[in-house]
Parts: C-alpha cells; structure tokens; sequence
C-alpha cells in the first residue's frame, strides 16, 4: 500500500514487512563480518596480497557509507518499496558473482557492487519498518529488526568459519540468495506502508562532493601503508578528502534540497544518536574483521574455532537488545544509551590488554560486556533518531544516521587495519634484529613477505620456521592490541556523546506531534 497522506497508517500485515526487512538487514549486516574468517583461504586461494585482502572487506563497507545517503533519497522519491526490492535484487546478483570470483580484482568488484546493493536497500527497509507500526510499539519493533540482523553481524565470523572449513569460502556469498528471494516474497506478500516524501530537487553537485572525497579520503589511509605516506598520490587523495568533506557538509546547508538534511544535526540529540552509532559501528567492525584473523594467526585456530572464539559477544546480544527496546518505550534513549557506551568502553579495553597478552579467557570476559554494551546502544539509539522527525522525514534521517553509521566501519577497517599494519611492520623488523644474525634477516623478510601474498611454498617454509612463527605471533600480538586502544578511544567519544541525550516523554500528545495532520 502507497500513501502520500501525513498519517500514520497501519499496515495490517506489518510483522510480515518486520520479517522482510529484519531479512534484508541480516543479508547487510552479515556480509560485514561473515568473509573475515575467509580471508586466509580467500588469500590462499586467489593469491592477493594483505592490502588486497583488506579491500575485500572495506570495498563493500566503503560503497555502503558512501552511497546509503543516495539510496536514502532514492527511497524518497520513487517510494521505499521499490527501491528497497531492487537494492535487494542487485545485491543477490553481486552476492552470486562474489562467489564466482576467479581473481582478487573480479572478488573487490563484486564486493563494490554488494555495497551498493545494500546502500539501496537499507534506508528504504528501516523507514519501512518505522511506518508500520504504532509510535508505542516501534522499540519493540526496532528490537527486532535491529536486534537479530546484529545476531548475524555477531554470527557472521561463526557462519564463515564453518563453511569455509567444511565447503568452501565462495559459499559464504551464495548464501545470501536463498535470504534474497525470501524477503523479495516476504515483500510482496505484506504490502508495506509508503510514506513517500514530497518530490525535492537534485542534488548533483552534493553527490559528486561525497562520493569523490569520502572514498578519497579512505582510499589515501588504506593505501599508505603500501605505497609510503609520503608519496603524492596518497597525500593528494587524503587532503583532497579533507578538504572535501566538509565542502559538502557546506554544500548541504546552503542547499535547498540536500542529498544529506545535514541540517537536522541542529537537533542535538540526532546528531548524538549518528555520533553513538558511529563510534560503535567504527569498534565493533573492526573487531569482528581483524578479530577473526587474530584467533587464526596468533591463538592458532582453525576457521571454525576461530568464528566461534567470538561466540562470547552473542549471546548478550540476543538477550539485552530485546530488554532494551522496551526500556526506550518506557524512559527514552538516554538510559540505554549510557549503560551501552559505558559497557562498550569497558569491554573493548580489557579486550585490547587480552589482545597483547594472547589471552584467550580474558578477551572472552571483555567480548561478553562488549555485547551487553551493544545490545543496550543498537535499537534505542537507532530508533530515538528516527522518533525523532515527522513520517515523511523518516528517510532523510535515516540516510543521515546510516551514513555516519558506515562511514565508521569504513574508517574502523582503514585506520585499525593501517594502525596494525604499521605497527606489525616497525616491530616485525626490531624483533628480527633483536634474535636473528644480520645475514639471515633478509631471507626471513623475504619468507615472511611471501607467505602474506599467499604463496604456498613461503607457507609451507614458514610452518617449518619455528623461530619465525613466534616472533610473528609475538608481533602480530602486540599490533592487534593496538588497534584495540584505537577503538577503545572512539568508544569514549560515544560515552561522552550519551550523556548530552535527553530522553523525550513518552506520551500520546507528544507523539502525534511527530506526525503531521492532513
């Protein structure tokens, strides 16, 4: 059903369009964390260097944070549903060639066109969800959609672990096609509500601003590392970002149509809903991903021990979102939103001092309050933001919101994956001369640089290189901490970012103001 009228609607069929969307969510979420577990044998089996293999996850979220803002627009002009039904559709194609990816070019390609895929799709789904349901019932609704999709972020490195141990990487894509045509039908069937926004003008010059200087600006932190922070094209792509960015927040104000209503940031409490998530989503990918490769390569996990070693932050997940979504129906955002950031912090540090001890216990304890902290901080921030503004605004913030959301887990891939990959580079080199004579130091940079593009005879030589083995454990062990303090900080921010919420009142009046009469 498509409606072009301020009320509000109820869809009669609307816990169909939760399952739809909850589907479609789980799909993007997944895809986030599900290859991190895959990339040693993603990298064995293409032959694709480190930075490659980090291209294979920001690929996708880089394409997702970039293009979510159009997508959000998209949905407001020609209506959520359909958009949402051809994100869906683009991404269960892109999931297909994924799979079939014979080199690491084909594999990032794809992955570019996954991202835009779920860009397409996931503004559409959660202002869906939103305008189905009643102002009292959308926590426990939120709960849902945000809550299990977050299971499978969580799940993700579970998931990939076994099938790659047991089949085959590629299947961790062709997965997502039976998840596809289930929620294309789900869709159907339901006929969800349409709030669909006044037509707005173009935004062309906001679009080129932000889809040139934010993959810029990534581009030039994942690259300089390789390539040497020296060299002019990467300071050129980082000061171009830089200089972009907030040309295009300019660009958005003065605007009369944005791409991005960057203009709601003027409501406090929506610009500290996007920072929140921001900072958590910064954290929690770049945990999941580098996370996965640390149990394999420091704590010597096979794929599916080592999906399962992050188990720990699951199981509160499932429990506290649910909780948490009617404890925003009955106080509002901030009291979740604090207990969350403030467990968040706690969680991520004892995980960065595990991390640099290479134990595995006490960065089970720190994943375990890691996931009270996200349960408590995913749905009610997430649902706050859009409680926020009238029915046919609800794709504008979402845009907005969701855009920080993914710019974070970008810019969590780049800079803890450029922070470990510095740091493993500087210390691999002042452990070598610390143990190994001058004349064996340039064949073992050499063992250790090839067995990282995956060349099988290096690997086989280094399983063999006892000595070898643990100083890059030792070191390895030693960069993944560091990563971890990174991610610790941003959590603060998001600490800091919850104490200046303010909880609006829950009652009838209030509520109807948020939906604009006939």
């Amino acid at each position: 059903m498509t409606t072009h009228i301020h009320a509000h609607p109820i869809n009669q069929r609307k816990w169909l369009t939760l399952f739809a969307m909850t589907g479609s969510l789980c799909m993007i979420l997944l895809d986030t964390t599900v290859v991190g577990v895959a990339l040693p044998a993603i990298q064995t089996d293409l032959a694709i260097t480190p930075l490659q293999l980090q291209w294979v996850i920001n690929a996708y979220v880089l394409m997702l944070a970039s293009f979510v803002a159009v997508g959000g627009r998209a949905a407001d002009a020609f209506g959520r549903v359909p958009v949402f039904l051809v994100g869906v559709i683009l991404f269960a194609m892109s999931s297909a060639w994924c799979g079939f990816a014979s080199s690491g070019f084909q594999l990032v390609a794809a992955r570019v066109l996954q991202g835009l895929g779920a860009a397409i799709m996931q503004p559409a789904s959660a202002s869906l969800v939103v305008n189905s349901f009643a102002p009292g019932e959308r926590g426990k609704a939120m709960a849902v959609y945000a809550g299990i999709p977050m299971l499978f972020l969580a799940a993700g490195p579970v998931i990939g672990g076994a099938i790659t141990q047991y089949a085959n990487w590629r299947w961790n894509f062709w997965l997502n096609i039976p998840i596809a045509l289930v929620s294309i039908a789900l869709t159907y069937v339901a006929r969800p509500v349409d709030v669909r926004a006044p037509k707005r003008g173009n935004d062309f010059v906001g679009a080129i601003l932000l889809l040139t200087s934010l993959p810029l600006f990534v581009w030039g932190l994942m690259e300089g590392s390789e390539r040497g922070w020296n060299s002019p094209s990467i300071v050129t792509a980082i000061v171009t970002g830089v200089i972009l960015l907030p040309t295009f927040v300019w660009w958005e104000h003065k605007h009369p149509s944005p791409l991005l209503a960057v203009n709601l940031f003027a409501d406090p409490s929506i610009a500290m809903d996007a920072f929140i998530l921001f900072a958590t989503q910064f954290a929690m990918t770049g945990l999941v991903i580098y996370g996965s490769i640390y149990a394999q390569s420091v704590l010597l996990f096979d794929p599916l021990k080592a999906g399962a070693s992050l188990l720990p932050m699951l199981a509160p997940i499932i429990v506290v979102i649910h909780f948490a979504g009617r404890l925003y129906d009955r106080v509002g955002v901030r009291k979740p939103a604090l207990i969350g950031t403030f467990l968040c912090v706690i969680g991520m540090s004892v995980q960065a001092i595990a991390a640099s001890l290479a134990n595995y216990p006490l960065l089970a304890t720190g994943m375990l309050i890691l996931g009270t902290g996200i349960g408590f901080v995913m749905s009610p921030v997430n649902t706050d933001s859009m409680s926020r503004v009238a029915p046919a605004q609800r794709g504008q913030v979402s845009g907005l919101v969701q855009t920080l959301r993914q710019i974070g887990g970008s810019l969590g891939v780049a800079i803890v994956g450029s922070a470990i990959l510095l740091s493993h580079n500087s210390e691999i080199e002042q452990r070598m001369e610390q143990v190994l004579p001058q004349e064996q130091r340039a064949p073992a940079r050499e063992l250790l640089q090839q067995a990282s593009k995956g060349n099988h005879a290096a690997i086989t030589e280094l399983a063999a290189n006892t000595q070898l083995q643990v100083i890059e454990r030792e070191v390895l062990a030693s960069s993944v901490a560091k990563g971890w303090w990174i991610c610790t900080a941003t959590l603060v921010g998001a600490f800091i970012a919850a104490t200046r919420l303010r909880s609006m009142a829950h009652t009838p009046h209030l509520s109807n103001a948020h939906t604009p009469s006939v």
